[in-house]
C-alpha cells in the first residue's frame, strides 16, 4: 500500500466517529426509507427496562453512561422524520429539533458523561451552568431566525497555509474535521446536560485525566459546577481502586442518589487473583456509591451475600452499589455466551467491536438480545444491587454512520 493512501486511511479511521468500525461481512446499507431510529429504539428499551425495575423496587436507580443524543431531539431525527414523511403529512405531531424527550428522562435518574473536565472533550474552565445557559440561548435564537426565515452563512473554512505534500493536506484536513466534531459533540453534551437539569436529573461523570494533579483539578471544576464526578489518572478501563482516599469522604449513611457524594466505577476486577480479593478490596473502600460488573471476569458471579457485604462503607455505614449493564455491546466472556456464537450468528451480534478483543456490537431491533437485557437486569434485582448503570448505548452513532439518509 502506498504511503499517502496508508495515512489516509488512518487520518479518516481517527477523524470518523467515536463508534466507527469496520462494516459487517457483505454489508449493504438499506435504503434511506427503511433505516431505523435507533436512538429512539434504545430510548424504548431503557424506558421499558426502568419501567420494570422500578415498578418492581421505586428506590432502584437508573443511570445511563452516555448517550447524549437520547436527551434531546436532534438534526438526525428531523432528517429521519424527513425521509419517513417527505410530504409532511404528520409534521404537526413531531417535537421540534432541541426538545427535551420527557419521557425517557423521567425513565432514568442520572446520566453519566466521559471526560468534561478532561482531554479533548473538556469543556473550559467556565462554570457549566453558563455554558449551558449560554447554548441554549443559541440555540433559541438560531430557532427564532429559522421561523423568520433567516439563512446564516456557514461559518469560514480555515485557509492555508498549504502545502504541496499531499500528506500533509490529508493530515490538516483530518484535524479540522476532528475539531469539528468535537465542538459538535460538545454542542450536543451542553444540550443533554441542560435537558436534564429542567428534570432535575442528577449529572455525573467519569474523568481520566493526564496527572493525578489534573485529576484533583477536575473534582474541584466538579464540587463548583455539582457534578457527581470520579476523576483518576491513567485508568481508562476503570479497573483500578484508587490508593487515596475518595474526595469528600464521609461516614453518613447513603440510601438514594442524592444522597452520594463520591463514587466508584471499578468495572473490571482482572487485576485481582479472584473474586473474593475482589471483594475485599471494595469492602475495605469508603465510597458512598459502587459501580461494579456482576462478576468477577464476568463469569464467577457474585452472590446475594456478597452484595450484601458492599452495601457498607468500610465505616460501617449503609451504601449503593450498582452493576454496570453493558446494552450496546456483547462479550464473549460473559455469563451469557453460548458456544459456536460469532458475527451474524445469532443475528444480534451485528458485528465483531475491533477495540476490544471478544467484543460485537449488538443489534438493538434484535428481540433475542432485549431477551438478554431483561434477563440482565432482573438478576441483578435478585442479587440485590440498588441500580444498574447502562453501558454502551451510544453505539446508535455507529449505526447512523453506517446507514445515511441523503443517498
Amino acid at each position: 500500500m502506498k504511503p499517502v493512501l496508508w495515512l489516509f486511511l488512518v487520518l479518516v479511521s481517527l477523524a470518523g466517529p467515536a463508534w466507527a468500525q469496520e462494516r459487517p461481512l457483505d454489508w449493504k446499507p438499506p435504503l434511506p426509507e427503511s433505516v431505523p431510529n435507533y436512538r429512539e429504539q434504545w430510548r424504548k428499551i431503557v424506558m421499558e427496562l426502568s419501567n420494570y425495575a422500578k415498578t418492581r423496587n421505586p428506590k432502584f436507580v437508573i443511570l445511563v453512561r452516555v448517550g447524549a443524543e437520547l436527551l434531546v431531539r436532534g438534526n438526525r431525527e428531523e432528517e429521519w422524520d424527513n425521509v419517513q414523511d417527505p410530504r409532511g403529512v404528520n409534521f404537526d405531531k413531531r417535537l421540534p429539533v432541541g426538545a427535551a424527550l420527557r419521557p425517557y428522562i423521567k425513565a432514568v435518574d442520572g446520566v453519566v458523561f466521559n471526560n468534561i473536565y478532561c482531554g479533548d472533550t473538556a469543556f473550559d474552565n467556565k462554570p457549566l451552568p453558563d455554558l449551558i445557559r449560554d447554548r441554549l440561548a443559541e440555540d433559541e435564537k438560531l430557532r427564532r431566525e429559522r421561523l423568520a426565515g433567516v439563512i446564516r452563512e456557514p461559518p469560514a473554512a480555515e485557509q492555508g497555509p498549504f502545502s504541496n505534500d499531499p500528506a500533509l493536506e490529508i493530515a490538516r484536513a483530518a484535524e479540522i474535521r476532528r475539531k469539528s466534531d468535537l465542538d459538535d459533540h460538545k454542542r450536543r453534551v451542553l444540550r443533554a446536560m441542560g435537558a436534564l437539569k429542567t428534570f432535575d436529573r442528577t449529572i455525573l461523570s467519569i474523568e481520566d485525566c493526564p496527572t493525578q494533579e489534573a485529576a484533583s483539578q477536575a473534582m474541584r471544576l466538579a464540587d463548583r459546577d455539582h457534578v457527581l464526578t470520579f476523576a483518576t489518572a491513567h485508568d481508562p478501563n476503570l479497573d483500578q481502586i484508587p490508593a487515596n482516599r475518595p474526595w469528600h469522604e464521609n461516614a453518613d449513611p447513603i440510601a438514594s442518589l442524592s444522597q452520594v457524594h463520591t463514587w466508584l466505577p471499578n468495572l473490571k476486577g482482572d487485576k485481582f487473583g479472584s473474586r473474593e480479593e475482589w471483594l475485599q478490596a471494595l469492602v475495605k473502600t469508603n465510597y458512598d456509591a459502587l459501580v461494579m460488573d456482576v462478576g468477577w471476569r464476568g463469569v464467577d458471579m457474585f452472590n446475594k451475600a456478597d452484595i450484601a457485604r458492599l452495601k457498607l462503607k468500610s465505616l460501617g455505614e449503609p451504601r449503593l452499589v450498582l452493576a454496570e449493564m453493558p446494552m450496546g455491546r456483547a462479550f464473549d466472556w460473559r455469563w451469557y455466551w453460548q458456544q459456536g456464537w460469532q458475527a451474524g450468528n445469532p443475528p444480534f451480534l451485528f458485528a465483531v467491536d475491533k477495540r476490544e478483543p471478544g467484543a460485537f456490537i449488538t443489534d438493538p431491533l434484535s428481540p433475542q438480545w432485549l431477551e438478554i437485557l431483561g434477563k440482565y437486569i432482573a438478576g441483578v434485582m435478585d442479587l440485590g444491587f440498588d441500580g444498574v448503570m447502562m453501558d454502551d448505548i451510544d453505539t446508535y452513532l455507529w449505526f447512523e454512520d453506517l446507514m445515511p439518509l441523503d443517498r
